[in-house]
């Protein structure tokens, strides 16, 4: 019988590092289904049990993660709901919140709008994914204040440069 795993073979020895380096990430984020699960508004566990195809879903909605049947769990994919405080992009997107929400007083009034409206208590029980639209709609209307500031900047810049190609003497743009 051929044994399944041979370290002296070289793509054996680097699927295993690679399995190694993935295990590694899910130690360090912090990735715990259990507590995705748990953060999970019931319309949230009710979707991906959906399209995971589960026979008893009103069951499940209110059960811990541990007591859903593994064949179940297995057909679940958390990765859209995990925590942006378990996750390095997401904790900075959170630190950059956080700065913009201390120089502004206008963004805290938004940050606690955008929570209200995804049904969240506070910033760390967002996910990544929220807190990437998060920061990106604080930053569009925090420099929605400022006269249009990435237009006049573009603008600006487009103008000088035809201002210099029309001072070169063959430019052709007189």
């Amino acid at each position: 019988m051929k044994p399944i795993f041979n370290l002296k073979n070289p793509r054996h020895m680097q699927i295993l590092r690679e399995e190694l380096k993935r295990a590694k990430q899910i130690l360090i984020e912090g990735y715990s289904a259990d507590e995705i699960w748990q953060s999970m508004p019931d319309n949230d566990r009710n979707t991906v049990l959906y399209v995971a195809k589960a026979t008893n879903p009103e069951e499940l909605i209110k059960m811990s993660w541990d007591a859903i049947p593994a064949d179940v769990q297995d057909l679940i994919d958390l990765s859209d709901y995990e925590l942006a405080r378990d996750n390095k992009d997401g904790r900075t997107n959170l630190r950059g919140i956080s700065s913009l929400m201390s120089r502004d007083e206008r963004s805290k009034k938004f940050i606690n709008k955008f929570l209200y409206k995804i049904k969240r208590n506070s910033m760390n029980d967002i996910t990544v994914k929220q807190s990437y639209q998060l920061s990106s709609a604080l930053n569009n209307y925090l420099n929605s204040g400022t006269p249009s500031a990435g237009a006049s900047s573009y603008d600006s810049g487009k103008a000088n440069y035809l201002d210099m190609l029309r001072k070169q003497t063959n430019s052709g743009l007189d």
